[in-house]
């Protein structure tokens, strides 16, 4: 009965790290290529695509992390829609991603 318990145990010490979502990660993988990896649209896609700038406090003032979630989601002008791509969790690291940009 105890090995059972260990083994349990065991097995969800080692699959707790794992449920972990690295949102930089997420956010170099899906976002970085248009809005830089500082957040500041400043890659050459980012000048193409009009970007929007992350690190901008006008623009972080004005849109609420349910904007950030609503466009995440639905892919506005020629960014890609995530609502499907992404799970829920993820899509809401990503609006504290970019929240984090907004910091002085």
């Amino acid at each position: 009965m105890k090995a059972v318990f260990g083994v349990g145990l065991l097995v969800a010490m080692i699959s707790a790290p794992a449920l972990a979502i690295d949102g930089p990660a997420l956010y170099q993988q899906h976002c970085a290529k248009c809005h830089g990896d500082t957040g500041q649209a400043d890659s050459w896609r980012g000048y193409m695509y009009f970007s929007r700038d992350f690190s901008s406090m006008r623009w972080q003032a004005a849109n609420t992390d349910e904007d950030i979630l609503a466009d995440i989601d639905r892919g506005p002008r020629i960014m890609p829609a995530y609502k499907n791509k992404l799970s829920e969790a993820e899509r809401n690291a990503l609006v504290q991603v970019v929240r984090s940009f907004g910091k002085p």
